[in-house]
């Protein structure tokens, strides 16, 4: 099927090109609630889409605005523990593709592999661990380029506050959490997070040329590090703790990206 064909379906329901797309993470779609003039589009509305089935991840976009600028939000994602392939996967990327957006933010929930890192904080990704052996025996790593709206988010979150890590995304297939061995290799890899998510999306941006931030709500610590087990309702939690911060970092981000545009257009 044309790729362009589901950008196509939504931009004949909204009002505006976005000018930014945010792929929200498990248990962080409370996001939307900052987007105003909503136009809601369910993923089963759109001819042939995929459905999501994961809790979590309602199957939406919506689009609106936050302080005049539109925004385009994909509400849900698919993984590869759910049958869909890499390129299934981007296809929400390919989506935001096709309105060229000026910044795509991919975000994620993601478990912590540092031990003097608090949850409920955030990472920013500089470097992808592929520990899926879904194409190789190999473990492979993937450098993210460090480019102005890479140090733009680092600015933005010391300057509001909120405490934003830097570091390695390890990508797992799942669907099960990671064993405490494999966690203790992760982190002998120099991995700093962890998550079933996240790499098959960052592929596709880097076959788009597309600029893109990666974005880890730290939800809970690897298996072994503390006592108990991790459970997919923890995450969740955690992650609706970790709200208000992330809808601040979010949006001061946009605004901050969207004045140094308008500055170099002076």
């Amino acid at each position: 099927m044309n790729k362009n064909i589901f950008g196509k379906y939504i931009d004949n329901l909204i009002d505006d090109k976005p000018r930014v797309c945010i792929q929200l993470g498990s248990g962080l779609d409370t996001f939307v609630e900052k987007i105003s003039d909503q136009i809601v589009i369910e993923y089963k509305d759109l001819p042939n889409f995929h459905s999501t089935s994961i809790t979590g991840h309602k199957g939406q976009f919506i689009f609106g605005y936050i302080k005049d600028i539109p925004i385009l939000c994909a509400r849900g994602r698919f993984h590869y523990y759910e049958g869909f392939s890499f390129e299934e996967i981007g296809s929400i990327i390919n989506i935001f593709n096709f309105f060229n957006p000026s910044l795509c933010l991919i975000t994620n929930s993601s478990g912590c592999l540092n031990i003097n890192w608090e949850i409920g904080n955030f990472m920013l990704i500089n470097e992808f661990l592929d520990f899926s052996f879904i194409n190789s025996i190999n473990i492979k790593r993937y450098k993210i380029m460090i480019d102005r709206y890479y140090d733009t988010c680092i600015e933005v979150a010391k300057n509001i506050g909120v405490v934003l890590y830097e570091g390695t995304y390890a990508f797992t297939t799942g669907p099960s959490y990671e064993t405490k061995s494999e966690i203790k290799e992760i982190i002998s890899l120099k991995g700093s997070a962890v998550g079933m998510s996240t790499f098959p999306e960052y592929n596709q941006c880097k076959f788009l040329k597309m600029n893109a931030l990666f974005i880890s709500c730290l939800t809970n610590y690897g298996a072994g590090l503390i006592d108990g087990k991790i459970d997919h309702i923890d995450v969740l939690s955690n992650a609706d703790k970790a709200k208000n911060k992330f809808c601040q970092l979010i949006t001061k981000i946009i605004e901050k990206i969207e004045y140094q545009k308008k500055l170099k257009k002076l």
